[in-house]
C-alpha cells in the first residue's frame, strides 16, 4: 500500500464495506469476500486539478466537431465522456475550471443523479475575463453586473470556485485583488490563469488560491506564494502536446506564438521552482484539445523528469491536491472511513508513476471500473 501520509510503502489488508474503507491490517469480518492481492501495489485514486470537462478534446484532428454553443444537452453527454474516461485512468475527483453556464448545470446534473458511475466533480462556472479577452468566448464579465451579483450566481449555481483570465490580457492589478477579496469573502476559492511574469506576479500578490499553468523563479515572489500557501498547476504535458505538428498545424500562428512562449517560460521556472519546494498539482487540461484525461500519468512522468521524487508526485496526484479542494476527509489517500478509492498496480508506482499507466485494478467508491485481476477476481 502506497501510504502518502507517512510517504513509505508497507505491506496491508484493506477491508471495505459500502464503498468506503472499514478497517487496516485487521481481520476480514465472517462472510467478507477475499481478493489476494499479495505482490500487488495498491495507490490511492488521483486528483485533476485542471479539466474542462464539457469541451471536445478530439476536435484538433477533424474528427469531432465542437462548439460552445451546442446545446447544453450535448455539453452534458460530452461530460459523461470525458468523466467516464477519467474514471478509467484512475481519477476519482475533478475540478472543472470553466464551461458555459447550461452546460455545466447539465454535468453536474449527470454527476448529482448517481445513475452513471462518475468521479466527483468541483466547478467553477463560467470563467471571469476581460472584454474580448482569453476565454471571453465562454466566460463572463463584470459588466453583466456587480461583484456581488456575480457572486450571488456563483453561489446559486453551486459552484466553489471562481476562474478568472489574467493573460495574455492582464487586470489592473487592484481590479484582481478586488474580485479575488471579494470572492473568498462570498465562501469561495480562486483559480487564477496566468503564464507570463506580470499575471504569475499579480496572482499570487492578489491571494489566489491556485495559479494555472504558470510556476515562479523569483525569490522574492516565492517568499510570498509560500506565505500565502499559494498553489500551482503547471499543466506541463499540455505545455509539451500543445507542440506537436499534429496539433500546430491546425492552429493560427498567433496561438502557436503564445504556445511557444508558454512552455518556454515554464522550462525556464521549473528548476527554481522546484528547488524551492513550492506546490505543483497535477492537472490535464483535459478537453481543451488536443489534451483529455488519458494524459494524466504523462504528466506525472513530466514531474519525474522534472526531477520529483516518485513519491512526492504521487503525493501530489492524491492528498495534496485533495486538501487543496478540500475533500480530505473523503479523498487522496488509504484510510479509514474515506471513500475507497484504488489504483492497483502489478509494479512499485514509487520507484516511477510509469507503473501507474497500465493498472489492474481501479476501484470507485468500493466498484471496480477497471478489472483485469483474472483469477484472482472470486
Amino acid at each position: 500500500m502506497v501510504d502518502v501520509r507517512r510517504g513509505e510503502t508497507r505491506k496491508a489488508s484493506v477491508t471495505l464495506s459500502q464503498g468506503r474503507i472499514l478497517a487496516l491490517d485487521e481481520p476480514a469480518p465472517e462472510g467478507a469476500e477475499s481478493v489476494d492481492l499479495d505482490g500487488c501495489w495498491a495507490t490511492p485514486s488521483f486528483v485533476d486539478m485542471h479539466a474542462h470537462v464539457t469541451f471536445e478534446p478530439r476536435t484538433h484532428d477533424g474528427a469531432v466537431t465542437f462548439a460552445f454553443d451546442e446545446p447544453p444537452e450535448v455539453g452534458g453527454l460530452r461530460a459523461v465522456q470525458n468523466l467516464t474516461e477519467a474514471l478509467r485512468n484512475g481519477i476519482c475527483l475533478v475540478r472543472d475550471v470553466g464551461g458555459r453556464a447550461p452546460h455545466m448545470a447539465e454535468a453536474k446534473r449527470h454527476v448529482a443523479s448517481g445513475r452513471i458511475l462518475l468521479p466527483e466533480l468541483v466547478t467553477s462556472g463560467e470563467p471571469l475575463c476581460l472584454p474580448n479577452g482569453h476565454g471571453s468566448v465562454f466566460g463572463q464579465q463584470l459588466s453583466q453586473g456587480t461583484l456581488d451579483e456575480l457572486m450571488g450566481r456563483q453561489a446559486a449555481a453551486g459552484h466553489e470556485w471562481l476562474k478568472i483570465m489574467n493573460g495574455p490580457e492582464l487586470w489592473p492589478d487592484e481590479e484582481l485583488e478586488r474580485i479575488i477579496r471579494s470572492a473568498h469573502r462570498a465562501g469561495m476559492l480562486t483559480a487564477v490563469h496566468a503564464f507570463t511574469p506580470a499575471g504569475i506576479r499579480a496572482a499570487v500578490r492578489a491571494g489566489a488560491t491556485t495559479v494555472e499553468h504558470g510556476m515562479i523563479a523569483d525569490p522574492h515572489l516565492m517568499e510570498e506564494a509560500r506565505g500565502r500557501s499559494t498553489a500551482f498547476v503547471p499543466t506541463a504535458y499540455c505545455s509539451w502536446i500543445s507542440l506537436r505538428a499534429r496539433f500546430v498545424m491546425s492552429q493560427p500562428a498567433s496561438e502557436v506564438a503564445i504556445l511557444d512562449y508558454w512552455h518556454a517560460y515554464l522550462e525556464e521556472c521549473r528548476p527554481a521552482h522546484i528547488a524551492a519546494g513550492l506546490p505543483v498539482l497535477v492537472g490535464t487540461d483535459a478537453g481543451c484539445a488536443p489534451c483529455s484525461f488519458d494524459d494524466y500519468i504523462d504528466e506525472l512522468l513530466r514531474f519525474e523528469r522534472w526531477g520529483i521524487a516518485p513519491m512526492e508526485v504521487i503525493r501530489n496526484a492524491t492528498i495534496r491536491a485533495a486538501e487543496c479542494l478540500g475533500r480530505a476527509e473523503d479523498f487522496g489517500s488509504i484510510d479509514v472511513g474515506k471513500w475507497a478509492n484504488l489504483v492497483v498496480t502489478a509494479h512499485d508506482p514509487t520507484v516511477s508513476p510509469a507503473a501507474l499507466r497500465d493498472p489492474i485494478l481501479v476501484l470507485y467508491k468500493g466498484s471496480s471500473v477497471v478489472n483485469a485481476l483474472g483469477e484472482r477476481w472470486p
